[in-house]
């Protein structure tokens, strides 16, 4: 294995350092435009200033090509094409993504401007999000701009959705079978029709269960060698939305539909007549989103962007009495009521853009815990009372972005955060939290393509219904004297643009205080240990991100990105651990893709990701195991016309079956084949 990360790491390093030619018909450096385009977050407005457009905070950006050779099916399958985002499904079943170790539940997911993490726990399940609706994601990292809100303090995605790519109308049907059972089908039309521009997507997919790697150690709750216990899933979504645009401005409506069932994975390691295992369920889990959205400027140069949104959620957790899943014993009911808005104004103003957010969000959640019988039935004479929760989050922010000296561009920014639990599920009620956020960032046009940034700021996170009230079915206790965590974040990067190469590298470092992690208790009279969630005296990370593409003639394209990061808590005494769990110190990946002059495609990627550590019941850290996994795409691509195209793919994941772990006793998926066919009318 060391052998195999020394030449990963030779050519991710080789990569981004790679020099390169400038590129033939590249504006010359010392030209520069009239005007001066300041880009807040996602709007951008132009100025009276001089040079080149520019962003004080790092974001990167996926375009549906990107993802569509992903072959994704939802958006936890193309989450490794980010840089520093490491992808873990926990022992809730749930898939999640962290951006360069960030905390659990700190990185916020958007759609079409709305925020789709369910606030009762401020995250939201990438393995139930679809694919095929997303035109695009942009990924901000380091110090978030104030227009995300609150308890956005690891960074965002921000997904759009798929709009036409052409003057026609245009429909995508792919078909797709692979290992497990799986099967998957997906329509998408998109089209315009005078000023208005429509899309609509319909797709469905089933999976029979997840592969086990041949070399995974699973000693209990795993009877089959080839197939991951309680790891079936279906998922069908609907999407539909309709844009009008006027002369300067745009508005729309998106309707999102999610509907799916899954199992989870049981904690393998664990033996259940010792330690509290889960055996759990998701028999139901439903997301309705309907976002009304506009953007414009007006003849003054205001720039506006508005978004307003509610979120339907709905799930089931069915826990079992063992690994065969047929007698079940208790259900979690809930039900989740969300309203949120934003407004955004931009404006110049002496010589600079001043914006200003607001973001508001109010969210009901409903839960009922039943005991069952045998058949699958409430108790009879037992109540099960519906315990109703409630949060209020207000997030006002302001930033300014303007000319301190010829090709340096300055942002400031600052925002008063708010949160407010009215109704607390009869659990004690809690005081009401209110934090602050900074931001300071410059950019600098070195010219040449090459640029100059840094950024640094103060951000905040609020505990969530869920770890102030939430007992996960008598799994965790609760603490009273939990607080919010807030961190202090800061990034320098140096890069470099042309027509044949891009590249950055970007040391950053994480201080945040009052981490919200959890720790293992014993309670007097049981045989099992609970978990309770603590604030910890305090965490860091510091690291080094490397970004690089090369495009070497017109069929082969090199890209890749290397993170290697140091993390550690802080230590109140000398015996407490310095570790915090699921924090890989590597993460990279490197993928070749050659597309032939005769629709042949090749794609070949890597994805390393180092050593990490994992809480066990008895409170100590213990070590993963460090993978390097091989992915394969072949396809080919036939012209039916000048849009329309056949396109016939297969794909090998994990093709060395290598054994990967991103949580004690929870696997990901080992060797996967698949293969489909999609075809563009």
């Amino acid at each position: 294995m060391r052998g195999s990360l020394f030449h990963f790491l030779l050519g991710i390093c080789t990569l981004a350092f790679l020099p390169c030619e400038r590129a033939v018909g590249q504006q010359d450096s010392t030209r520069r435009d009239t005007t001066r385009a300041f880009r807040l977050g996602e709007i951008e407005i132009t100025g009276s200033a001089t040079s080149s457009s520019s962003t004080a905070f790092t974001s990167k950006h996926l375009d549906v090509v990107n993802i569509a050779m992903r072959d994704a099916a939802v958006v936890a399958e193309f989450a490794t094409l980010i840089p520093a985002a490491h992808l873990q499904t926990n022992s809730r079943g749930e898939t999640l993504v962290y951006l360069r170790n960030a905390g659990e539940r700190q990185v916020g997911v958007f759609f079409e401007g709305a925020l789709l993490n369910v606030p009762w726990d401020n995250r939201v399940d990438l393995s139930l999000v679809p694919a095929p609706v997303i035109g695009g994601v942009t990924v901000v990292k380091g110090v978030p701009p104030m227009e995300y809100g609150a308890n956005v303090i690891g960074g965002a995605l921000n997904l759009t959705a798929r709009t036409p790519r052409n003057p026609w109308s245009e429909t995508d049907l792919v078909g797709r079978t692979g290992s497990n059972g799986r099967w998957e089908g997906t329509a998408t039309h998109t089209g315009r029709a005078g000023r208005v521009s429509y899309t609509g997507s319909f797709s469905y997919t089933t999976v029979d269960g997840m592969a086990v790697a041949a070399d995974a150690d699973l000693p209990f709750s795993q009877p089959s060698p080839d197939v991951r216990t309680n790891t079936d899933g279906r998922v069908t979504n609907v999407f539909a939305s309709g844009t009008y645009a006027f002369n300067n401005a745009r508005v729309g409506l998106s309707v999102l539909h999610v509907d799916g069932a899954k199992g989870i994975a049981p904690e393998s390691h664990l033996d259940p007549t010792v330690s509290q295992v889960r055996f759990w369920r998701y028999p139901d889990w439903r997301n309705t989103t309907v976002i009304v959205s506009g953007e414009g400027r007006s003849a003054g140069q205001t720039g506006w962007k508005v978004s307003g949104w509610v979120s339907a959620f709905a799930q089931d957790i069915e826990s079992y009495s063992s690994a065969d899943y047929t007698l079940v014993e208790e259900r979690q009911e809930d039900d989740d009521l969300t309203f949120g808005s934003r407004i955004i104004l931009t404006h110049p103003v002496a010589g600079g853009v001043a914006k200003f957010a607001v973001n508001g969000l109010t969210s009901t959640h409903k839960q009922r815990d039943l005991d069952l019988t045998p058949s699958g039935m409430p108790l009879s004479g037992e109540t099960f009372p519906q315990l109703e929760y409630q949060q209020h989050l207000l997030s006002l922010g302001a930033e300014y972005a303007f000319d301190q000296a010829d090709a340096l561009i300055v942002t400031v920014g600052a925002s008063f955060d708010a949160m407010f639990t009215p109704k607390t599920g009869g659990k004690p009620a809690h005081d009401g939290f209110t934090d602050y956020s900074l931001t300071l960032g410059a950019t600098y046009d070195a010219g040449n393509g090459w640029f100059l940034r840094a950024a640094g700021g103060r951000k905040a996170r609020f505990p969530t219904m869920r770890e102030l009230f939430g007992e996960s079915l008598g799994r965790f206790l609760l603490n009273p004297d939990l607080t919010a965590e807030s961190s202090i974040l800061t990034e320098f990067a140096v890069g470099t643009e042309s027509d044949r190469f891009s590249g950055e590298i970007i040391p950053f470092a994480t201080f945040t205080s009052g981490t919200i992690d959890q720790q293992a208790v014993f309670v007097a009279g049981e045989t099992a240990t609970r978990r309770e969630r603590i604030n910890l005296e305090g965490s860091r990370v510091l690291g080094i991100e490397l970004v690089g593409t090369v495009l070497v003639g017109s069929a082969i394209t090199f890209s890749g990105h290397l993170t290697v990061m140091d993390v550690h808590r802080r230590q109140t005494t000398p015996d407490e651990p310095d570790k915090i769990s699921e924090k890989p110190g590597v993460l990279g990946r490197l993928g070749i893709d050659f597309a032939g002059r005769h629709g042949t495609g090749i794609l070949v990627e890597s994805v390393y990701t180092g050593r990490a550590y994992s809480l066990d019941d008895r409170n100590m850290f213990v070590p993963l195991p460090t993978s390097l996994v091989f992915n394969i795409r072949l396809s080919q691509t036939i012209a039916l016309s000048s849009w329309r195209s056949l396109e016939a793919f297969v794909r090998a994941d994990n093709v060395t079956d290598q054994v990967v772990t991103p949580q004690l006793g929870l696997p990901a998926p080992g060797r996967t084949f698949s293969g489909g066919m999609k075809v563009t009318l």
